[in-house]
């Protein structure tokens, strides 16, 4: 919500979710499999790259639908259609940072694969910050979005 304020014709919350959702039904599937580790390939940057890419058209549409339904139900709701520019900023966005910042907070998080096997950047104990950090980002921005 954040960078929705900051960036409002250049970003959609609604694409931007639908990405971090689509990121990780593949951890769903691990976990409900069995399989570890529970973060493949869409948990690097390539990976997050490309779910973005392939939900950015059907999201753009889909999430135009969604609010449209909703203005239907909620004349004042402050919903548009979704741009194709905000369409790929949330998108890209969603992407990169679900991986960036899964990569802080779970060890079997390879950001940088295929060059790199590791996680550089994970922080032990940072799961309830890291956590905190962003629903206090994304309340204020909120708030201030629908303020």
């Amino acid at each position: 919500m954040a960078i929705k304020v900051a960036c409002p014709t250049w970003f959609s919350v609604g694409v931007f979710t639908l990405v971090q959702v689509a990121i990780d039904v593949e951890t769903v599937w691990n976990i409900l499999a069995g399989n570890y580790p529970t973060h493949g390939p869409l948990h690097t940057l390539p990976g997050g790259l490309l779910m973005a890419l392939v939900a950015i058209a059907p999201g753009r549409w889909g999430v135009s639908r969604l609010y449209a339904a909703i203005r239907r139900c909620w004349p004042g709701a402050p919903l548009g259609d979704v741009s194709w520019k905000a369409a790929i900023g949330g998108g890209l966005i969603g992407g990169v940072s679900h991986v960036l910042l899964d990569a802080l907070i779970h060890d079997d998080v390879k950001p940088f694969a295929p060059w790199s096997a590791g996680n550089p950047l994970f922080v032990s104990g940072s799961f309830v910050w890291v956590h905190v950090a962003c629903a206090v980002v994304g309340g204020a921005g909120l708030l201030v979005w629908w303020g």
